[in-house]
């Protein structure tokens, strides 16, 4: 039996690269969907040093678009950090994967919805 040898390019930079290039056009999706049910999200929302795809102030509801790329252990971990700071905000933030925004839009609206009726509760400043 002869051994070969094969040279392996890291399979996670071409997914990374691939999700980079297709989470425009899922935030874009998503984007459209909010602005067609109404809801005030501001796209691109920084605060401190930690950006969310889409943000609103009033409610604290911040929504993260993940892509194939928060799988890995390393990105997973340099999230922990993010998770507490925001949570010490007050902030609930909404985790969605690219995946799920192009087969279930209506499921992640359904969720953004129940979302926004809890903070209405809390908060009475806005209604769906």
């Amino acid at each position: 039996m002869t051994s070969q040898i094969i040279l392996h390019q890291p399979k996670s930079e071409k997914i990374i690269r691939y999700s980079l290039n297709n989470s425009i056009s899922v935030t874009e999706k998503l984007q459209k969907k909010l602005y067609e049910k109404g809801y005030q999200f501001l796209r691109g929302y920084e605060i401190g040093n930690y950006s969310f795809d889409f943000y609103c102030p009033q409610l604290k509801i911040a929504i993260e678009i993940d892509g194939y790329a928060h799988e890995f252990s390393d990105v997973y971990n340099n999230d922990a950090p993010k998770k507490l700071r925001i949570q010490s905000l007050g902030i609930v933030v909404l985790k969605f994967t690219d995946h799920q925004i192009l087969v279930d839009i209506e499921e992640i609206l359904r969720s953004i919805k129940h979302q926004i009726k809890l903070s209405n509760n809390s908060n009475n400043t806005l209604t769906v």
